[in-house]
């Protein structure tokens, strides 16, 4: 059995459309599947909670990475899989796992695919898949989960981005983790389970959510003009070549400062500093393509 669960407000109710199309393609098939909508924040988190209870085999998350942040943590150490159609704004979860964004082939690793353990992030007592950030990228997260910018997805993102350049002072910073130990200015620090966020922002074009490691970018301060430069290559995962950035790998980072700073994941609020982060190997269960 297969459970759909679906934000129908997702990428502008296009994770409804491919939604009901999924299911119907799987009826077809003879695979018993069941949808299931949202309704309000923490909705699914309770359907999935509902879901493991049940015995339910997998629940296919149909939609972008916000309705995957609440799914995720009731799936945790479950035998109930993680399956992906991923049909929201972001999906930078998918994009790092190699889930394929057009809906036959989504449902055919669906279907077919392997189902393997994969690492998760765990910031403060809340989980996330994909990235969670401090800093710059934090702050104009935090922006676009307030509806501050002009539009949704990569193009707001980078647009938000450009505004908030004008106006941002790097927090003095502290990050302790086993490579051990850095303080000073920074312009962000993202740790990543996988290896983009923003909707193919490749922050950490190496992470590998299966090696119990967060790869940790730090940027150091930069100038107006040397952040407009660096912004493009993000998208390839080029910045890591620029003298103001280094990656490291760690099981635990702990980050504080001066002063209380956001921290978010997976594009959403998760706290302020100080605080500590840690990977969490093999937590759960996803269907992936076969390789």
């Amino acid at each position: 059995m297969i459970w759909i669960l679906a934000n129908p407000l997702a990428g502008q109710g296009r994770a409804r459309r491919f939604a009901e199309r999924s299911a119907l393609q799987l009826q077809r098939e003879r695979i018993p599947v069941e949808l299931h909508y949202t309704h309000q924040k923490g909705h699914g988190y309770k359907l999935a909670q509902q879901a493991v209870a049940q015995c339910i085999e997998t629940v296919a998350v149909c939609g972008g990475d916000g309705t995957l942040s609440e799914v995720v943590p009731a799936l945790l150490n479950t035998p109930t899989a993680l399956g992906l159609l991923p049909f929201g704004t972001a999906n930078d979860f998918a994009r790092g796992l190699g889930v394929p964004r057009t809906l036959n082939e989504a449902i055919r690793v669906l279907v077919q695919g392997q189902v393997t353990h994969i690492d998760v992030g765990r910031c403060g007592d809340r989980y996330f898949s994909t990235v969670a950030a401090y800093g710059f990228d934090a702050e104009v997260s935090a922006a676009m989960e307030a509806g501050q910018a002009p539009l949704g997805g990569t193009a707001g993102y980078v647009l938000q981005a450009l505004r908030h350049l004008q106006h941002y002072t790097p927090p003095q910073t502290i990050l302790r983790g086993s490579f051990g130990r850095f303080e000073g200015p920074v312009f962000l620090v993202a740790s990543a389970n996988t290896r983009s966020y923003g909707g193919g922002m490749q922050i950490a074009p190496n992470a590998n959510p299966q090696d119990g490691l967060l790869d940790v970018c730090i940027v150091k301060p930069l100038t107006y003009r040397q952040a407009l430069s660096l912004l493009p290559s993000v998208f390839l995962g080029r910045h890591i070549r620029h003298p103001s950035v280094h990656v490291v790998r760690t099981d635990t980072l702990e980050i504080s400062g001066e002063t209380e700073r956001l921290i978010s994941a997976d594009g959403e609020y998760f706290g302020t500093t100080p605080l500590t982060l840690t990977a969490v190997p093999n937590a759960l269960r996803v269907v992936l393509p076969v390789v």
